[in-house]
């Protein structure tokens, strides 16, 4: 028997009607995309103001829509600029199309803010404390990007605002939407999962000659032209010997990501999916799958395994293994006990890794050490955009030197020492709101048996545990941010059904 078969999954409102209506959100909401970037493509204030007013059009037409929008912009927003790449210009204008899907989010949230104030959501009292708790969230994340810009630089700090907020802002949006409309995911997720996995293996197979029927080979092209501009692989030949000699170097790796398969296996293709980033396209596959298996649904989890063996991302493939792990041993009498395996598990995995890491001079355990003694040495924080992968403050960061140190110079790879580094005590608050969330997804589980929950804590637990060595955990929408969307429609569903009885028995 299927899990949706045991139990009543939430926001399962009309069953039998789901198929028409996520036709029509998943089409629209690639159009919503499509017209969004175009738009960009013309001029980047033009895009601004079309994406805004499509998505007033769409939150106010189809509001429970706009969580399926959202997916749709993170997973298949790059498929679409690549259309463009050999049209645009330069590389202010290339990222500027990279750039929709954070501007089609924060439209969405700015919308479902000002909604958060309506009557008919003060009456929701589950509801409140966690609205409350997202915007005094955000209002700190805004208060360490104005002070990253006054201490480092406006794009740094832009960088790091969008990465930080962005899964605050999933979150908001989509409990806020889920409690005020039925949401049902069902067919959505099992269609953009489907063309995900499609996509992958298209890659896999074709390579660059499939990239190259949507000038996805020029989009990959663009990106690594910018990081032999910056010195990338200059600074790559000085520290580890590696000579760059054209694009098939960087898109192909050892099986799994690591060179104890050097000798077994051939080289592998390591796919971007349609995101063109391997790791949050690892990710993505992950949430997908591990959604669905609560579900009931193995085929595409199965299907999406091998995929995440290719692309070699540890993170999103433990994410996944301890998502079956859990879906097998769950038993609604004996909820906290799989719940405390879960986190047995993150617990091990994170320490084998630091432990390992540690004696081989890893470099994510050296930027994890670089945050902590940093944030010790100022518990206030730099602000955002310091440190950090993404940032040029550790562009000339000397691995050599730090693995004779034992730390970096700066916090890097690790996106809690990172948080730790730029927000300081401010991202105890972050850490907080994570750490109440599992509370919720834990008395949820045991109250009412639904999977759903399940999903939601062994999604943002292992997450957790992967950002303390992995930056991409964190601050990439298709990680810590999906799962949080996911996890707030979970919980405003529940929200607005216990409401919807509360209202019944009066």
């Amino acid at each position: 028997m299927s899990t949706t078969q045991a139990y009543a999954p939430v926001g399962l409102d009309a069953p039998g009607s789901e198929t028409p209506e996520a036709l029509l959100h998943v089409g629209l909401a690639l159009l919503v995309v499509a017209l969004a970037v175009s738009a960009f493509a013309v001029w980047t204030p033009f895009g601004i103001a079309a994406t805004f007013v499509l998505m007033l059009i769409v939150a106010n037409a189809m509001p429970s829509g706009v969580p399926v929008l959202i997916i749709c912009a993170f997973l298949y927003q790059n498929l679409m600029v690549a259309w463009f790449t050999p049209y645009i210009p330069d590389n202010d204008t290339f990222d500027a199309l990279r750039g929709t899907n954070f501007i089609i989010l924060m439209t969405a949230f700015t919308i479902f803010l000002a909604a958060s104030f309506q009557y008919r959501v003060r009456a929701l009292t589950e509801l409140r404390p966690w609205l409350l708790l997202s915007i005094v969230l955000c209002g700190t994340v805004c208060f360490y990007f104005a002070f990253g810009v006054v201490h480092g630089g406006l794009k740094d700090a832009v960088v790091y605002f969008r990465n930080t907020i962005t899964p605050l802002a999933c979150f908001h949006v989509a409990v806020l939407a889920a409690s005020l409309y039925p949401v049902d995911l069902r067919k959505s997720m099992l269609w953009l999962g489907a063309g995900a996995i499609v996509y992958g293996y298209a890659e896999l197979i074709f390579t660059m000659d499939f990239l190259g029927l949507f000038h996805g080979d020029l989009y990959v092209e663009r990106s690594i032209s910018r990081q032999v501009e910056t010195g990338v692989w200059e600074q790559a030949l000085k520290e580890t010997g590696f000579v760059y000699r054209g694009i098939e170097d960087v898109m192909t790796t050892t099986f799994f990501n690591t060179p104890l398969f050097n000798d077994i296996l051939p080289s592998v293709f390591r796919i971007g999916g349609p995101n063109f980033h391997p790791i949050s396209y690892a990710y993505a596959l992950s949430t997908i799958s591990a959604w669905l298996l609560f579900r009931g649904r193995w085929v595409l989890p199965l299907a999406a395994l091998p995929l995440l063996l290719v692309i070699g991302s540890k993170g999103a493939t433990f994410m996944l293994f301890v998502a079956i792990a859990g879906r097998l041993i769950y038993r609604p009498s004996h909820a906290g006990l799989t719940l405390m395996a879960v986190i047995a598990l993150a617990v091990v995995w994170t320490t084998a890794a630091i432990g390992y890491g540690a004696t081989h001079g890893d470099y994510h355990v050296l930027g994890l050490i670089a945050g902590m003694r940093d944030f010790l040495a100022d518990p206030l924080g730099q602000g955002l955009g310091l440190g950090g992968n993404l940032s040029s403050t550790s562009i000339n960061l000397n691995w050599q030197n730090a693995q004779a140190e034992g730390v970096a110079s700066v916090p890097v790879e690790s996106a809690v020492g990172v948080m730790l580094y730029q927000m300081g005590v401010g991202s105890l608050v972050f850490f907080g709101f994570l750490a109440a969330l599992l509370m919720a997804l834990r008395r949820q589980l045991i109250e009412t048996g639904d999977p759903d929950f399940l999903f939601g804590f062994v999604g943002i637990a292992t997450i957790s545990a992967n950002a303390v060595l992995q930056e991409e955990a964190f601050y990439s929408p298709l990680a810590l941010a999906f799962c949080l969307l996911l996890v707030g429609i979970s919980l405003g569903t529940r929200w607005r059904l216990a409401a919807a009885a509360r209202a019944g028995m009066n």
